[in-house]
């Protein structure tokens, strides 16, 4: 009897474990999520995964430092932009409606705390990162997008030393600095249609010392010859420059018909006042920085006055749709200014990871990856679901060249993931302070055909 007892005390013992076994047992070696077995008929649904109720995104941009200014109304547009996800589209309605929640680091406009930020960021469990405005910290924290598999878009950001790497972390949904080169091949080409009696030959180029100052000057190097332009004078200034009176009267020497500026807003003010001061004839042309301060004309005051401005277009200067028209009203109600380069570059980047999370689904970074690599929106003639992402940019449309663009676009070897739907005017206007205010001088259909460009 003893040992009975002892064998079904045995037996019992066995079927519990076997039981138990079979709870957690699967069909196949590895363990699949319940979401993904399929139930055989007549067996009741297993339970749905609980909802995903925010989406953390990471931000990286200058809120301290010489760049603050830029880091802080791209942060504008990013927010902006994350509104308009969580409150009038109702969130991500793949993810059942999920918010999204920024989670903001600030780069100080400098590489190494660039770096610490965005790692800091990492942490957070963010499922990307959108930033960093300047091109050092792109340079800087690009790589470390890749090392820890963080989905990372650019905004900004324009310089091209970084974007040589093949890989599915790190994308740009704005234009590099070479793709300037097709505009700026037609802007030429208007100018001396314009003024043909004294075609435009001589440039003088003017640029920050960091990298997005010279990697302007080495596309400007490039395309110059091809335009019929020699570069006569070559010179870098910084923030901290306070007199340029020397680089001013060079420029006034040696006949310069256009000066090329792509520097920030001390220094291009600086100049900007020298050259009127000095009665320097020749026109300036700034590729951004310090003429897209919303202050620029304030600061300059008359020397402002028909300074140019290789801009992206913006809804205020005509052709947007009635509903950007009336974002970029209540933008400035909020704001204080209606949207300029930065925030609606800061909007096409955050958009494209909204767009990037309702494909993906799912908060996971390698999901969210996978999903920009084959993002697909076009302007025109695509997914009318998708046409607010374009809303406040000139481009076509937002493809990432996965594949990489070749000396046809790209002269200096091959460029990976950026935006390739830029158009040939790279989504570009040429504006010009008229008046005390900018308006658009080219293309000429902004102006309905009329030629009001000041350039004689």
């Amino acid at each position: 009897m003893k040992a009975k007892k002892i064998l079904s005390i045995l037996l019992a013992a066995l079927m519990l474990v076997s039981a138990l076994a079979g709870c957690n047992s699967t069909t196949t070696p590895t363990p699949a999520p319940v979401a993904e077995t399929t139930p055989a008929a007549g067996d009741p649904a297993p339970a749905p995964e609980a909802p995903v109720e925010t989406i953390k995104v990471g931000v990286l941009l200058p809120m301290s430092g010489s760049s603050s200014y830029y880091g802080g109304v791209q942060l504008d547009g990013i927010e902006f932009c994350v509104d308009y996800v969580n409150n009038t589209l109702g969130g991500i309605a793949s993810m059942g409606g999920a918010k999204i929640e920024l989670v903001v680091q600030d780069s100080a406009g400098n590489p190494e705390t660039g770096v610490s930020a965005f790692e800091k960021l990492i942490e957070e469990d963010v499922s990307a990162i959108i930033g960093p405005y300047n091109s050092t910290v792109g340079a800087a924290t690009a790589p470390v997008a890749i090392q820890y598999g963080m989905p990372y878009v650019l905004v900004n950001c324009t310089s091209e030393n970084f974007m040589d790497v093949e890989n599915k972390y790190v994308y740009r949904t704005n234009i590099g600095s070479s793709d300037n080169q097709g505009i700026w091949g037609l802007i030429i080409n208007y100018l001396n249609e314009v003024r043909p009696e004294n075609p435009t030959t001589k440039i003088a180029v003017v640029y920050d010392s960091g990298d997005w100052g010279t990697t302007s000057v080495e596309s400007w190097r490039n395309m110059a010859p091809r335009m019929g332009c020699e570069i006569t004078i070559d010179e870098a200034v910084s923030e901290s420059s306070t007199d340029l009176s020397t680089l001013v009267n060079k420029i006034k020497s040696n006949d310069v018909d256009l000066v090329i500026v792509a520097a920030f807003s001390a220094a291009t003010n600086l100049l900007v006042k020298q050259m009127a001061e000095y009665e320097v004839p020749a026109y300036i042309a700034g590729l951004g920085g310090g003429v897209g301060d919303i202050e620029f004309i304030q600061n300059c005051g008359s020397a402002a006055e028909n300074v140019f401005y290789s801009a992206p277009w913006l809804p205020k200067y005509g052709s947007a749709s009635e509903e950007a028209a009336a974002l970029n009203e209540k933008f400035e109600g909020i704001y204080g200014y209606e949207m300029t380069m930065e925030p609606c570059w800061g909007w096409l980047g955050m958009a494209t990871i909204a767009d990037a999370l309702e494909r993906a689904g799912s908060a996971d970074r390698e999901a969210v990856a996978d999903a920009l690599y084959v993002t697909d929106i076009l302007k025109a003639g695509g997914d009318p679901a998708k046409d607010w992402i374009m809303m406040f940019s000139g481009y076509e449309g937002v493809h990432f060249a996965t594949e990489g663009q070749h000396k046809e676009v790209y002269s200096q070897g091959v460029r990976y993931n950026n935006n390739d739907r830029v158009g040939a005017e790279a989504g570009m206007v040429l504006a010009q302070v008229q008046d005390g205010k900018w308006v658009v001088a080219f293309p000429e259909v902004y102006n309905n055909g009329v030629e009001i460009i000041n350039y004689q």
